[in-house]
């Protein structure tokens, strides 16, 4: 969460200032990034990790952590970048670009509204925006957009938000899921050292990445574009497999694209890709989606509650189907695969025996478990 914290930073930095150009379209590097994870894991501590190097930054803007629709086209509206370059072309670059950075995406988006949506998808794709506004009779047009949006929200926030039919539609499949589930538990009394030597060159680098002289298209050197087009008519492997994945994984190439802008604003001005960032920037992307998939067992009601009763109700239906012949290991561990994030499995089943509710045993072909009788079952 903070890597992806630390890669949205560099995006929302680099503003509308730098863009690659495939075909006939042009990218720029702005991410609407949603770290998703249950209650207490530290998503929000990486976006207040991230926040105080964003916020230094000269003449960036960022949105209110609450915000209408309307109230954020207002916000957007007064984002004005404007700088002059009189020796280059073109001598005067002016564009509207937006930060949001919210801890609690529920407080951003307290409720699925199809036009708020509409307009995020919208300005993601860096477009034009025009809108009226009937009770003021008033009319806004902004021309060069764009936004940049770090929030946080559980899997529960996202089962009781959103249709189903929204992982079908625009805006989901624009959105970097990032998920994590692991409570890294420390020292409580430890004193955290604050290292200054290295908050100093990050705030300095992301100075030199915000600064309006960096500007200007990107460029892919020669192997850079032939690793990246091998990878897009190649199949792009390896695919999210999940069916709720099936527009995001229409998106990926141009999500990579940003990525690979991002990897190398992060180690050099000189704007341009080489091998090693489209490298990096697929390693980024690939570690996310591996994760994306347990959002969805997370979002199922009941949780690991539901999951130790579904479980157990499965082992010992095997094991009077069976004889009374104790279940192998590797059967309890694929059925709870599909009801549990993957870093849970194995925390569940030794719960299950803690719990006893299950019996563990060893044989030659390995471990095996005997269901205890419950009350009630």
């Amino acid at each position: 969460m903070r890597k992806w914290a630390a890669i949205y930073s560099v995006g929302a930095a680099l503003e509308r200032r730098v863009w690659v150009r495939t075909k006939n379209s042009i990218t720029y590097p702005n991410l609407y990034v949603v770290l998703v994870a249950p209650p207490g894991v530290g998503k929000s501590a990486a976006i207040e990790a991230a926040e105080p190097f964003l916020t230094n930054l000269e003449d960036h803007h960022f949105g209110a952590s609450s915000l209408t629709k309307a109230a954020m086209i207002d916000e957007l509206k007064d984002a004005v970048r404007r700088f002059v370059r009189p020796t280059e072309n073109p001598p005067v670059v002016q564009f509207n670009s937006l930060a949001l950075l919210s801890s609690e995406l529920g407080v951003l988006i307290p409720e699925y509204d199809r036009e708020f949506m509409a307009s995020l998808t919208d300005l993601w794709d860096c477009q034009s925006y025009k809108e009226r506004r009937r009770t003021k009779d008033l009319k806004i047009v902004i021309e060069h957009t764009q936004l940049n949006m770090l929030a946080a929200c559980t899997p529960a926030y996202l089962m009781s938000t959103l249709p189903e039919g929204a992982w079908d539609q625009g805006f989901l499949s624009r959105v970097m899921l990032i998920y994590s589930g692991e409570t890294i538990l420390g020292d409580m009394f430890a004193e955290e050292v604050y290292q200054e030597k290295e908050a100093r060159a990050l705030r300095l680098r992301l100075k030199e990445i915000g600064h309006q002289d960096f500007y200007g298209q990107m460029t892919f050197s020669e192997d850079a574009k032939k690793f990246y087009t091998n990878w897009y008519v190649g199949g792009q492997e390896p695919k999210p497999e999940h069916p709720k994945l099936i527009n995001y994984s229409t998106r990926r190439p141009r999500h990579l694209l940003k990525l690979c802008m991002i990897a190398s604003a992060n180690e050099s001005s000189a704007r341009v890709i080489e091998q090693r960032h489209v490298e990096v920037a697929l390693d980024w992307l690939i570690e996310a989606e591996f994760f994306m998939p347990d959002i969805f067992k997370a979002m199922k009601a009941g949780g690991d509650s539901k999951a130790i009763e579904d479980t157990w109700y499965h082992i010992y239906t095997l094991y009077m189907k069976g004889g009374k012949k104790p279940i192998q290991e590797f059967r309890i561990v694929q059925f709870l695969q599909e009801r549990v994030p993957a870093h849970s499995v194995l925390r569940v089943l030794e719960m299950m025996v803690r719990s006893n509710m299950l019996k563990e045993e060893s044989s030659i072909g390995g471990k095996t478990y005997v269901p205890k009788e419950l009350k009630g079952s």
